[in-house]
């Protein structure tokens, strides 16, 4: 007998005894006596028996499960155990009891084992045929067309450009505003500064990659935008990407135009801030939004929100200019932060060309955090920040886009320095040449009736949009019948085609492209096109004339 069936017999003996003691009624003296001869498994088995008694009292069914477990302990231990190498087994004539409970055991688990070896079978069926998601959808057949007619250009960008065909066109598609992609002189220091400092820093700012000309064009921004102080961004996009999760956090408040650029939205995106947008360049209902805004805020229990307007100074969707006076009064009286985005119009706006803040009159000092680009007018990499100096230093530690981000290669790190410089020096020249020639292709455009011109009379981005009489007539044109409506991709459609007609003949433009799933709103369709410095009263002509070769082309 093993030692756990002697443990049993003998607690089982205890409980025997303790019940017979119960039911002789013995004397107190006769008890301690007994309660010696049995020892420690008489101690115990009184325990079980009150035990018992006061668990049937207060639950009868706990009970009844109690003893079915004990139950089966008792039959688990006593069961013959199979042993290693085993195989020395003599059965006799007839079935012992012990064979027949396993027989009945396993003709009670039959169903069972059934059910579940089908079941697994089911799983490994389903496993076999599963194919993971894709990590993307299948492009579109609007995607694809656009894909397919994207330019390709074998050279340096610029004004005139060369295709890869061999052809050459006028560029009406790059941010080149003043011209300093052909600066001969930049492009000679910057062979210079190749030789001198490399390639690239091959490191963070904040972990030896901060050079001394870095440190220049810090300095050069801050004196041009007459700020406080200053931060270089080595990439474009990561500039407001990193700024606004920099200081808006979870629960914070921001109020943004609707038509903010996809960058700004990504960064609101990640800052996991609530947000409540205004119709675009809508002073009233931006007011709305900040009254409602307030009456929420005064609910709040606990540390009040922070609360931000983020809009931009030059608007890239729509060619739009904020009235930069009336968001600072608004500002002001209502208690919010001003973030604003001057990318565009820092190079191309105000008297000495330093953006909005110039053309208003406004200090950039009032503007807690003036953003604006390196890679667009200056022709470089990169963007930066103005504000004050607490505020800069905080994004030094803080800003993940100046943190974990590679220093901008020196060579473009002058490029921008000069170019900035020369801004300052030949503002009075380069200015009103870029608003005359503004000036000259919005009146020859005019003059086609079939578009619609959306943008500021002094934006260098003009986007063009065909008249909903237009779309009609193409579709008909194409497809054989009238139509009561259209769709943004058929739009897209003949834009492609106009955009493709043009470049066949010189022109190279193209339609504005948008992430419609990602964007805030969905925006219309258009032709997208930037005017430079660079652009010969020809070149604009000729922009407008094919443009109305290729509507006509395409709807009569």
């Amino acid at each position: 007998m093993s030692v756990s069936q002697i443990i049993l017999v003998a607690l089982v003996s205890g409980v025997s005894a303790e019940i017979s003691q119960q039911s002789n009624h013995e004397s107190p003296k006769n008890n301690v006596t007994n309660e010696s001869k049995l020892g420690f498994l008489g101690i115990g088995a009184r325990f079980v028996i009150r035990y018992i008694k006061s668990s049937y009292r207060d639950d009868p069914f706990r009970t009844f499960l109690e003893l079915l477990l004990i139950l089966f302990i008792a039959w688990y231990i006593s069961r013959n155990k199979y042993k290693m190498n085993q195989t020395d087994i003599k059965l006799s004539e007839k079935v012992s009891q012990q064979m027949l409970l396993t027989l009945f055991k396993n003709s009670l688990y039959y169903p069972f084992n059934h059910f579940f070896s089908r079941f697994l079978k089911e799983i490994d069926d389903l496993i076999s045929e599963w194919k993971p998601e894709p990590l993307s959808i299948a492009l579109t057949k609007h995607e694809q067309e656009v894909l397919d007619n994207t330019p390709v250009i074998d050279g340096p960008n610029g004004t005139i450009v060369t295709l890869i065909d061999g052809s050459s066109a006028v560029n009406f598609s790059c941010f080149d505003f003043l011209g300093f992609l052909s600066n001969p002189s930049v492009k000679e220091k910057a062979i210079d500064i190749l030789r001198n400092y490399g390639v690239g820093a091959c490191g963070p700012t904040g972990f030896y990659g901060t050079l001394d000309i870095h440190m220049e064009l810090e300095n050069s921004i801050t004196s041009f935008m007459k700020a406080d102080s200053s931060i270089l961004y080595s990439q474009g996009m990561a500039t407001i990407i990193s700024i606004i999760p920099c200081f808006s956090k979870r629960d914070d408040i921001i109020i943004a135009d609707e038509k903010n650029n996809f960058m700004i939205q990504q960064g609101i995106k990640l800052s996991r801030s609530k947000v409540f947008w205004y119709k675009h360049n809508d002073m009233q209902d931006l007011e709305r939004v900040l009254i409602k805004t307030n009456e929420i805020v005064s609910k709040v229990k606990g540390p009040l929100p922070r609360k931000f307007i983020i809009t931009e100074g030059l608007f890239s969707n729509t060619g739009n200019i904020v009235p930069l006076d009336v968001v600072m009064k608004l500002k002001n009286k209502y208690k919010y932060r001003l973030i604003l985005d001057d990318s565009l119009a820092i190079g191309t706006l105000g008297s000495r060309g330093a953006g909005t803040t110039d053309m208003f009159g406004i200090s950039p000092k009032d503007i807690d955090l003036l953003l604006g680009s390196l890679w667009q007018v200056f022709g470089a990499a990169g963007g930066f920040c103005c504000a004050s100096k607490e505020l800069i230093g905080h994004q030094r530690l803080s800003g993940a886009g100046y943190v974990f981000s590679a220093s901008m290669p020196a060579i473009l790190t002058v490029t921008a320095n000069d170019n900035i410089r020369r801004l300052q020096s030949d503002y009075p020249l380069l200015l009103p040449k870029l608003r005359e020639n503004i000036s000259i292709f919005r009146n020859a455009i005019s003059k086609i009736d079939s578009i619609i011109v959306e943008g500021n009379d002094l934006s260098p981005v003009v986007h063009i949009h065909l008249s909903t009489p237009t779309i009609k007539s193409c579709l008909k044109k194409s497809k054989g019948y009238e139509v009561a409506s259209f769709t943004n991709n058929e739009e897209n459609h003949l834009l492609v085609q106009i955009a493709s007609h043009m470049r066949n003949h010189g022109i190279l433009v193209s339609q504005a492209v948008y992430d419609d799933d990602q964007e805030h709103t969905v925006n219309k369709p258009s032709l997208k096109v930037l005017v430079s410095v660079s652009h010969t009263q020809n070149d604009l002509q000729m922009f407008a004339d094919l443009l109305n070769q290729a509507i006509r082309m395409l709807s009569n």
